[in-house]
């Protein structure tokens, strides 16, 4: 479901399966909306992340926000689903496969992503913060991979992405111990990038979220896409590709106003319609 579709103002909220979907100009964020299960993940709470990820793809937004309802993250994966799922193979791929293809979605998106973390984010609630471009958690949050706790593996990214986000010792430490770290360790430990106190969360949020709606969106899909290549392909050519989309990026309104403004010596103003024909941020 397009949820563009519904309604073409800028500002109004909807719900999108287990997921509250607010669009407030150009900024969308998603709720998870399962506070009696502490937001774990189910297939409706997949539809709903997926449909904001969709909603704001269509509408160009420049950064979406994901967050949990009544005071936490979320506690990874529904068990009880999990479980019913088990038995039927086929479906628990397919439940897997759609979970990871979300993530991989925000991870890819042409906007940043930002991760609002509030009592738990376990299991597959780490896993989607992991695919997040920016974390700002509560100090009093509790993190972690958590699977080995209750027996499981994970399957929805955690053992790529930790160990890719953190040094060995402690991506392993992690992972194998299924211990938890507090939302101001995960910050010294670079899995968020700010730790805030509870009653000034909010502020912290508001801040990095503004700051963010400013920036070029075409500059930022291309930064995007030059982090994805950095990961993914050998180190000459990541270099080499970021050469390219350099290139291609400063034939863009945005590389150009950018300059214009630098010389004229005020702020950069970039503009909605902000796409060169044929750019392309590959």
């Amino acid at each position: 479901m397009s949820l563009s579709e519904i309604d073409v103002a800028k500002s109004w909220t909807k719900r999108a399966g287990d997921v509250v979907v607010c669009l407030e100009d150009e900024v969308v964020t998603a709720t998870i909306d399962r506070p009696e299960v502490r937001n774990a993940i189910s297939a409706s709470v997949i539809e709903g992340l997926d449909a904001a990820v969709q909603l704001a793809e269509e509408r160009q937004a420049r950064v979406l926000v994901i967050r949990g309802s009544g005071g936490t993250f979320c506690a990874g994966a529904d068990l009880r689903e999990l479980e019913l799922l088990r038995r039927r193979p086929a479906r628990l791929d397919e439940f897997m496969a759609y979970l990871g293809g979300v993530l991989d979605r925000l991870e890819t998106a042409p906007f940043p992503v930002v991760a609002v973390v509030e009592g738990h984010a376990v299991a597959g609630g780490c896993e989607l913060l992991l695919a997040c471009d920016v974390v700002i958690t509560s100090t009093t949050a509790r993190i972690g991979d958590r699977h080995l706790e209750y027996g499981l593996a994970p399957a929805a990214g955690s053992s790529v992405r930790l160990t890719r986000r953190l040094p060995p010792a402690r991506a392993n430490y992690l992972l194998l111990t299924a211990d938890l770290l507090t939302g101001e360790q995960a910050a010294t430990w670079g899995l968020a990038n700010c730790a805030a106190p509870p009653e000034q969360l909010e502020a912290a949020v508001e801040q990095v979220v503004s700051r963010l709606a400013t920036r070029s969106r075409d500059g930022t899909a291309t930064v995007k896409t030059m982090i994805g290549n950095a990961r993914q392909l050998p180190r000459a050519d990541a270099l080499r590709r970021e050469r390219v989309l350099f290139q291609q990026h400063m034939t863009s309104p945005d590389a150009i106003e950018g300059l214009v403004a630098f010389a004229e010596r005020r702020a950069a103003v970039f503009t909605p319609d902000h796409r060169a024909e044929g750019h392309d941020t590959r």
